[in-house]
This record gives C-alpha cells, structure tokens and sequence, in this order.
C-alpha cells in the first residue's frame, strides 16, 4: 500500500481507470464501515455519514481532493436500503425505485420544504402502520393533485424500522454487493470513447501504417494547423490543392484531390460513399457487407492505404520540393494495396490488371 501510495504521489491520478479504481476502492471502508479516523475527522463527514466531505485547502490535500471528486461517481452507483431512514435522504438518494425522487417528480421537488430531508424527517410512526408526511411550501392546486397522489402511491410500500440501520447498495451487481470487478466495468464503460482499433490494428497493414492511422485518429499528427497551435509561425495551405488551410481532416477527407483516390477507391469496389467529417468517423463508418472474406479484409486495408498515400505524397511536396503528381497518385495507392493484398489477404499473387478485376468481382 506505501508503494501505491508514492506512485500516486508520484505521477498523479490522471484518468486512467486503474488508478481510479485504486482511488475507488480505497474510499470503500470510508462509505460502507464508518469508522472514527484520521480522514474524515480533518474534513468532516457528509451524506448522512457515507461518505467524508471533499478538501478545500489550497495546499497538501491533493492526493484526497482526487479521491473525493472520484468517489462521487461510486456514491452516484449505489442505491438504499431503508432502515429507520435516518441516513438516507428523501428526495435526493436513490431508495424508491431506479431514480431519486428529485428527479422523478420535479415539480413537487420544487415545492419541497426541505431539499434536504431525511426519509425519517417525513415518516409518521404513530397508528397501526404508520405512514408519509412530506412537507410541502404552499396548498396545491388541482392539476398538482395528480403528481402528489403518484409520489405517495410510489412510497406507500415503504415502511421504516426503528430498530433498523440504513444499508448502502451497490447497484452494479445482481447480489448488491460491491465488487472491483463491478466498479472497473463501470468505469471502463464510462470512460470509454467510440474509436476504430479494430480497422486500424489490422494484421493486413503494416505497422508503420496502423501508427500512422492511430495519430490521425486522435488528430495528433503534426499537420500546419498543430504546428501553429505550438507557436510556429506560418501561412497554413494544404500543399494538395492550395486553397484550404491543412487539417489532418482536410488533407485525408475532404480535399479535392484526396477526394480523386476517394473516388478510384469506391469505384473499384463499386461502392457508392458519403465521407463523414473526420478521420476517425470515417474508419468507424467503413463497414460493407461483402460475400468474399478477402474482399472485405481489403475493404478494411483500403482507407489505410489511402491516408498513407496521401501523407507520403504530401511530405514529398514539402520536404522534396517536387510538384503534384495524380497519376502517381493514383498509381501508388493501387500499388500498395496490390503490395498488402499480396502478401497476407489473397492466396496466390495478382497481377496489378487481376487485382482490379478482382476487386470489381465483389
């Protein structure tokens, strides 16, 4: 645990769901045992006791104030078992149902009393059964009587023990007990981001490519838009068509001449295509159903081979001074993915006059 800790320390919480996971967990004995400690003594203690209160000092709270902000997401995942009600609040916890009263019934939310009430607060012991009496700020008009007869048709089932305690709930397991395996899906899920791994780590592409393709995805690859963004001073003109500023998005998407490979490439497959705005939307998108497997691990390869084409032949005007060529263009694309096609799809080499009927056969 000292070694955690100094890692911790050491290299900040950051977003990576291991490390919220350990700052999760650690707050666990905090929420479901509450125990006098050295913590929750020096901040204080909040929701009914669950949980200690977050740091406000300016200085040496920044490992608790990183636990405190994650931890609202495990109290955001858990629900209440009502004892005596003495620790559950009425209307902002989740006990009667999947949702918070708050938010199941906002305008009486908005005539409440008290935002802040406990469930015993509005609990009247007294006849055989006892029964609810939330507190409201004012009479209600006729067409709120039908929301309040829902609120108490929705509570009436609940009965409080006064020999009870309140039990947290942790609602990602079926058995409502808490586990780490249960929190780091939740957080994995929660943390998670749309993105095209399984076009771009392909085993049919080359390595240097499928890099290539995870920068441009994450929009990181130094085009003249990033290079201003890091103080460089320059007149920012794609080199392709000498109109538009360069954007990673523009270069490899929407530039009118990558729109000419776009074109031979959907014609070979005779494929007809509406280019999203991004990079990454497009490789997300790029789904065709194909009958032939091999034709639809080259579909895969495809898009991949045209971003690589596209930036080889950009550096060359760049850093090689030399002018636009189309036709190499065009040449080069089709040769490399002849070159891919080749070497782990197809089962026997094509000629580059075989590949194109090839691909128009699918």
């Amino acid at each position: 645990m000292n070694k955690t800790n100094d890692k911790l320390w050491a290299s900040g919480l950051g977003k990576d769901p291991l490390k919220q996971l350990l700052v999760k967990k650690w707050k666990i004995p905090i929420l479901s045992n509450f125990k006098p400690h050295s913590v929750h003594t020096k901040y204080g203690v909040e929701r009914g006791g669950w949980s200690t209160c977050g740091a406000r000092e300016g200085h040496g709270v920044g490992l608790w104030k990183d636990i405190s902000k994650e931890g609202l997401l495990l109290l955001n995942n858990v629900s209440f078992s009502v004892g005596d009600g003495k620790r559950v609040r009425f209307w902002k916890d989740i006990w009667c149902g999947n949702t918070p009263l708050c938010e199941a019934f906002p305008s009486l939310f908005d005539l409440a009393g008290s935002k802040d009430a406990w469930v015993a607060d509005y609990w009247d012991p007294m006849g055989e059964v006892g029964g609810w009496t939330p507190l409201f700020l004012r009479p209600f008009n006729d067409w709120e009587v039908e929301e309040v007869e829902r609120l108490l048709s929705s509570i009436q089932g609940k009965r409080l023990d006064a020999d009870g305690e309140d039990r947290m709930l942790w609602r990602g397991t079926k058995n409502e007990i808490f586990t780490v395996k249960s929190l780091y899906k939740s957080l994995d899920h929660s943390c998670a981001v749309s993105f095209p791994g399984n076009i771009i780590w392909s085993p049919y592409v080359p390595s240097k490519v499928s890099f290539f393709a995870w920068e441009t995805s994450w929009e990181k690859v130094l085009t003249q838009d990033q290079l201003k963004r890091r103080g460089w001073i320059l007149a920012n003109r794609c080199c392709l068509c000498c109109v538009e500023e360069e954007t990673i998005n523009h270069i490899l998407v929407h530039c009118s001449k990558t729109k000419i490979l776009w074109d031979l490439l959907l014609s070979l497959f005779g494929v007809n295509w509406v280019l999203p705005f991004s990079v990454r939307d497009t490789l997300l998108s790029w789904h065709v159903s194909f009958k032939d497997k091999n034709h639809r691990k080259v579909w895969r390869a495809a898009p991949l081979c045209l971003f690589w084409t596209i930036w080889k032949e950009r550096n060359r005007i760049v850093f090689d001074n030399e002018a636009l060529s189309t036709q190499r263009l065009k040449n080069s694309f089709v040769c490399n993915l002849l070159s891919w096609a080749n070497s782990s799809i197809v089962v026997g080499p094509l000629s580059l006059f075989n590949f194109v009927d090839w691909l128009g056969s699918c």
